[in-house]
C-alpha cells in the first residue's frame, strides 16, 4: 500500500505509458553497446540495470538516467560550471560569475587526467549512453518552459564537475564570516570597555558544541586528552581588507551554490550509526545512514540497482554520475556523513602592478614579486525571447561581468574573489577541491568491495569532500572512517598559530601556507603535506559495541571549546575543524545507549524508530529551566517576576511545557507524521495534540529567547548575530555557568540584565518567562494570523501549521511537490508545502530558524534525501531505504513521487539485490 499520493498520482496519470514499466524487462541493444542488456524497473520505479560488461552498465546506466533525470542532469552541471544564465537566463548570471569565478569547472577539467584506465573509460561510456537517449528521445518538457530545443552533448568533465559540486557542498568554507564578526567583537569592545575577543570566542561563538557526543572517545569509551588554554590569537584587519571581507560574504549570500556551501548551521549534513552483532537480535550488526540535502523534486539521490561484470550493488546514485554512491552489495553496506574537515583557507594578499604578467598583476609573497594569472570569460545567458527558441546571447563584460578570472597559482590555482587595486589588496581562496582528484574512481571500488579492509583501501581515492563512512560487511565487523586529504598548514606544523588561525582570514604574504609535500601517501592527490592517514578519526569494532556520526566531533578536539590545543607525535597542532554539530549526535548517542543497556537485543525496526526520532534535545535542556522559573515566580516578590506568574497565559503555557515529552507532532489530521502508515493519514491522537501545542509555544519562545538573551545584549553594538547553532550554545553554557557566573560572560557582559530588578537568579527567570509572553503575544498577533487567525487559544497553536516543506523543483511550480502538476495539491489552504513532524535538529531533520517568529519561517527545505538501514546475513545484506520523491522529473509519469507517501511517513522499501 503506497497510500493516498501514490492513488491520486496514479489515477491523474492513467494511461500514460513508460518504456521500462513495474517488473516489464526492457532489453536493450543500443547502438554504442557492445552487447544487450537490460532494464527491469520494479515496483517502486527503480531500475534494475544488468549487463555482460563494464561499459555497457555504464551506458545503460547513463540512458537510464537521461530517461529519468535529464533536465536535472544539465542544471546542476550547468549551476557547477558557471553556465546556469544560458539555460534559465538573466537572474542566474549573478550566480555564474561568482560559481565560474571559484573554478569547479576548471577542477574537473583537471580531473580528468587523474583518473585510472578503467574510471576513463566508464565515464566515456555513461556519457554515450546519455547521448544516445538524448538522440533518440525529444528533450523533457522543462526545455519548451525555457525555450531551449538543443541540449550541449554530455561529457566525461560533466559527471566530474557534478562530484566536485557535490564535495564543494560539502567541504568549502571561507572563513569570512567568523572573520568580519571576530573583528567587529573585538572593535566594539574596546571602545564600549569589554572583553570583546571573549565575547566571540567564549560567550557566543563557541567552538564547543551542544552536547559532548563525540565519535571515536565514546566508541572507545574515552574523552581524549587536551593540552594547555590556547592564547588568543591576533585580528586587526586592516580597512581594504575588512571592506572586501564584507563585500565578498554579501556576494556570496547572493549566490544559492556558495551560500550553501558556507552555511555554519548543518542543515546539510548527514546522519549515520551502527550497532554491532552483540547488541542485535541477529547476532548480525546493524548500520544506519541518512544523508541530509536539499529536499528538491526530482529528488537529489537516484535510486539504481548495477549487476554484472563484476557487479552487484544497489543504492544511491546522482543523476549525471556513474556507479552507485551509497548502497550495499552482497558482502559490504556503507554510509556517509558530511565530517567538516577544514580544507579551505582564504588569504589577504598584497597585489602590486606587474607589466610581465599576464594580468598585470603580481601578489607579494615574502617580498617577492608572483604574476597573477588570468583566465579569459565569456558570458551568455538565455534571453528567452518571447516567439523564438535558443536566443543566447553573449553579455559583454562590465557591470559585474569579469573579462577574466583572475588566479593565484601558489593557491593550488585557487582565483581571487575580490580585489581592491588602488589599496594593493585581494582576497584569494585555496581549497583542496582544486586539486585533481578521484572521488568518483573511489565510488567504483566500494561498489565492488569484498570486505572492510577493500572498502577502506578505497577511500585512498576520496580526495575531497570530507566523509565520515559507517561500514559493515557479511562478516560481521562495524568500522568507521574519515576521508579525504587535510593539508598541514605550516605555523600549525611548527606548533603555534601565527597571526590569526586557519578558520579566520590568513596573511597571503608568508607564514600561513599549505606545506609543500615531501612524500606522499598511497593515492594522494594534494601537491602539499597531509595529516596521514593513520591520524585520521577512525574506529574498527568499536569496544563499546556501537558508534554514531551526525556531522558532530569526530575525536573530541573541540570539547574543552579549543580547537587548537592537542599536539600530533611531531609536536605540531592537531587540528581539523573550528567546530561540529552537537544535537543531534547527543539524541542519536542516548537512544543508542539506552537501547543497548535495557538488554534487550536492539532490531532493524528499532533502529529504524530511531531515525524517525523527532525529539528536541535542546528542550530537554531548556525546559526544566522554564518550569522551575515559574515555581520561583510564584513565591517571588519581585514585581516584574510576579508580574509574570499572575499571568494565566504563561502559566497555562508552562503546564503544557511541563507535561510535554519534547516531541513535535503535527497534531493535525493533514500532517504527516512517523505515527502513519504507508503514507495514510489519520486523525492525531489527543496526547499528539497536546505535544504539537507545547512545540510550537517552545519552538517560538526559543527564537525569543535568543533575542530577549542574546540578540538584545549586542544589538546597541550593532554586532553580528551568532547563528542559531551558536546561540544555543551560548545560552546553555549561561545556565550551565549561572551558580558561579551569576550571567556574566567571560566578557564581562551580564547577559542576564534587566533594569529594575537586582537579584540575579530572578533577572534570569524574568527572561525566561518573559520570552513565553512574547512568544505568545506573537501567536495571537498578526505575524502567525496565517496560521491561527489571531486565536488566543493555546488548543489552536497546531505545529503542523507551521512546519512545512516544499520540494521544490528549478522552474517551480508545476513541478515542485505541492502541486506536482496538481497531483498533489497543497494540504493546507492559504499555507504552503507539507505539513510534516520534526523541528529543529531532531534526529529525523526538518530544522528552521532558531529565531523564526513568523507563519512563513517555520518552513524548511532540508532533510533526510535517504533513509537507510542494512544488516548483514547468512545470504547476504539485508537493507532497506526511502526517498523524497520519485525516480522521475516527468510530470505525469507513476513514478514523479511514488516514493514520496513512504518517506512523509518514515517507511522504507526493500532494497532488491540480484535480481
Amino acid at each position: 500500500m503506497l497510500g493516498l499520493l501514490t492513488a491520486v498520482l496514479l489515477a491523474v496519470t492513467a494511461g500514460w505509458a513508460h518504456p521500462a514499466s513495474a517488473h516489464s524487462p526492457a532489453q536493450l541493444r543500443i547502438p554504442g553497446m557492445h552487447s544487450s542488456g537490460s532494464i527491469v524497473r520494479d515496483a517502486y520505479g527503480i531500475a534494475h540495470i544488468q549487463a555482460r560488461d563494464e561499459h555497457d552498465l555504464l551506458f545503460l546506466q547513463g540512458w537510464q538516467h537521461a530517461t529519468d533525470r535529464l533536465f536535472q542532469m544539465d542544471v546542476t552541471r550547468r549551476q557547477a560550471s558557471g553556465t546556469l544564465a544560458e539555460l534559465l537566463g538573466q537572474p542566474a548570471l549573478a550566480s555564474d560569475v561568482e560559481t565560474r569565478t571559484i573554478g569547479l569547472r576548471r577542477a574537473a577539467e583537471r580531473s580528468l587526467g587523474a583518473q585510472g584506465k578503467d574510471m576513463r573509460a566508464g565515464l566515456d561510456a555513461y556519457a554515450a549512453g546519455v547521448n544516445a537517449w538524448v538522440a533518440r528521445n525529444p528533450l523533457p518538457a522543462q526545455y519548451a518552459a525555457v525555450r531551449v530545443t538543443r541540449f550541449a552533448p554530455w561529457t566525461p568533465v560533466d559527471s566530474l564537475v557534478i562530484g566536485k559540486a557535490i564535495a564543494f557542498s560539502l567541504s568549502f568554507d571561507l572563513d569570512i564570516d567568523l572573520t568580519v564578526a571576530a573583528e567587529a567583537y573585538a572593535r566594539a569592545g574596546a571602545q564600549a570597555g569589554f572583553d570583546g575577543a571573549a565575547m566571540f570566542s567564549e560567550d557566543l561563538f563557541r567552538s564547543q558544541p551542544f552536547s559532548d557526543a563525540s565519535t571515536v572517545p565514546d566508541a572507545m569509551r574515552t574523552k581524549g586528552h587536551h593540552g594547555p588554554p590556547r592564547a588568543r590569537a591576533t585580528t586587526g584587519l586592516d580597512g581594504p581588507a575588512l571592506r572586501l571581507a564584507r563585500d565578498y560574504q554579501a556576494r556570496v549570500e547572493r549566490t544559492p551554490m556558495l551560500a550553501q556551501a558556507v552555511d555554519r548551521s548543518f542543515t546539510l549534513g548527514s546522519n549515520e550509526w551502527a550497532i554491532a552483532g552483540r547488541h542485535t537480535d541477529t547476532g548480525k550488526p546493524i548500520l544506519a545512514n541518512d544523508p541530509h540535502l536539499s529536499l528538491t523534486t526530482p529528488s537529489t539521490f537516484y535510486p539504481v540497482a548495477l549487476r554484472g561484470a563484476g557487479f552487484d550493488v544497489q543504492g544511491e546514485s546522482f543523476a549525471g554520475a556513474p556507479y552507485v554512491i551509497l548502497g550495499q552489495n552482497q558482502r559490504v553496506a556503507w554510509g556517509a556523513t558530511t565530517n567538516p574537515m577544514d580544507v579551505t583557507d582564504t588569504y589577504v594578499e598584497r597585489v602590486v602592478p606587474d607589466p610581465t604578467s599576464p594580468s598585470g598583476l603580481a601578489t607579494l609573497y615574502q617580498g617577492t614579486r608572483e604574476p597573477v594569472q588570468a583566465i579569459p570569460e565569456t558570458f551568455r545567458v538565455n534571453a528567452r525571447t518571447p516567439d523564438a527558441t535558443d536566443t543566447i546571447v553573449t553579455v559583454p563584460p562590465g557591470g559585474g561581468v569579469p573579462a577574466a578570472t583572475l588566479i593565484v597559482p601558489r593557491r593550488n590555482n585557487g582565483p581571487i574573489v575580490s580585489l581592491d587595486t588602488a589599496a594593493g589588496t585581494a582576497l584569494s581562496v585555496q581549497y583542496a577541491g582544486f586539486s585533481p582528484t578521484r572521488e568518483l574512481e573511489a565510488s567504483r571500488l566500494f561498489d565492488r568491495a569484498r570486505d572492510i579492509d577493500d572498502f577502506k583501501q578505497a577511500l585512498d581515492l576520496f580526495d575531497v569532500g570530507s566523509q565520515n563512512w559507517a561500514v559493515t560487511d557479511v562478516r560481521g565487523h562495524i568500522a568507521y572512517f574519515t576521508s579525504a586529504e587535510l593539508p598541514l598548514r605550516e605555523d600549525l606544523e611548527a606548533g603555534a598559530v601565527r597571526g590569526r588561525p586557519p578558520y579566520l582570514l590568513r596573511d597571503g604574504t608568508g607564514g600561513n601556507e599549505w606545506l609543500p609535500a615531501t612524500r606522499r601517501h598511497p593515492g594522494q592527490a594534494l601537491p602539499y603535506e597531509i595529516l596521514p592517514p593513520r591520524e585520521m578519526p577512525q574506529v574498527v569494532d568499536p569496544p563499546a559495541g556501537f558508534f554514531v556520526n551526525a556531522n558532530n566531533d569526530p575525536a573530541g578536539t573541540t570539547l574543552d571549546n579549543d580547537p587548537l590545543n592537542q599536539r600530533r607525535a611531531t609536536g605540531g597542532i592537531y587540528y581539523l575543524n573550528v567546530g561540529y554539530d552537537g544535537f543531534r549526535a547527543g539524541r542519536i548517542t542516548a537512544l543508542v545507549r539506552e537501547a543497548i543497556a535495557r538488554g534487550r537485543k536492539v532490531s532493524m525496526r528499532d533502529v529504524q524508530e530511531q531515525q524517525a526520532d523527532v525529539t528536541l534535545l535542546d528542550a530537554q535542556f531548556f525546559r526544566p529551566h522554564i518550569v522551575n522559573a515559574l515555581r520561583r515566580a510564584a513565591r517571588s516578590d519581585t514585581p516584574a517576576l510576579a508580574a509574570l506568574a499572575a499571568d494565566k497565559r504563561v502559566a497555562e503555557a508552562v503546564d503544557r511545557l511541563a507535561r510535554w515529552d519534547c516531541t513535535t507532532p503535527t497534531g493535525i489530521p493533514e500532517g504527516y507524521d512517523a505515527s502513519d502508515v504507508d503514507g495514510r493519514l489519520r486523525p492525531p491522537t489527543r496526547g499528539e495534540v497536546s505535544d504539537s501545542v507545547a512545540a510550537t509555544i517552545y519552538a517560538v519562545w526559543r527564537g525569543q529567547y535568543v533575542k530577549n538573551v542574546v540578540d538584545a545584549r549586542i544589538a546597541p553594538y550593532g554586532l553580528p548575530q551568532p547563528g542559531g547553532d551558536e546561540a544555543l550554545k551560548a545560552l546553555r553554557v549561561l545556565l550551565d555557568r549561572f551558580p558561579t557566573g551569576r550571567g556574566v560572560g567571560a566578557s564581562g557582559v551580564d547577559f542576564y540584565a534587566v533594569p529594575g530588578v537586582a537579584d540575579p537568579a530572578d533577572r534570569r527567570d524574568v527572561l525566561l518567562l518573559r520570552s513565553l509572553a512574547d512568544a505568545l503575544d506573537l501567536l495571537a498577533g498578526p505575524s502567525f494570523a496565517a496560521a491561527f487567525g489571531g486565536s488566543t487559544r493555546q488548543d489552536d497553536y497546531r505545529w503542523g501549521r507551521l512546519h512545512r516543506v516544499t520540494f521544490a523543483a528549478p522552474l517551480g511550480a508545476p513541478w515542485s511537490i505541492p502541486p506536482a502538476g496538481g497531483a498533489f495539491p497543497a494540504p493546507l489552504p492559504g499555507l504552503p508545502g507539507v505539513p510534516v513532524d520534526g523541528g529543529f535538529s531532531t534526529v529525523d531533520v526538518a530544522g528552521h530558524n532558531v529565531r523564526a517568529d513568523s507563519a512563513t519561517e517555520f518552513t524548511f527545505g532540508g532533510g533526510p534525501v535517504r533513509r537507510a538501514v542494512a544488516q548483514p546475513t547468512r545470504d547476504g545484506i539485508r537493507a532497506v531505504s526511502s526517498l523524497p520523491g520519485g525516480t522521475s522529473e516527468t510530470l505525469g509519469s507513476p513514478y514523479y513521487a511514488i516514493l514520496l507517501p513512504r518517506w512523509l511517513t518514515n517507511e522504507t522499501y526493500p532494497v532488491r539485490l540480484g535480481q
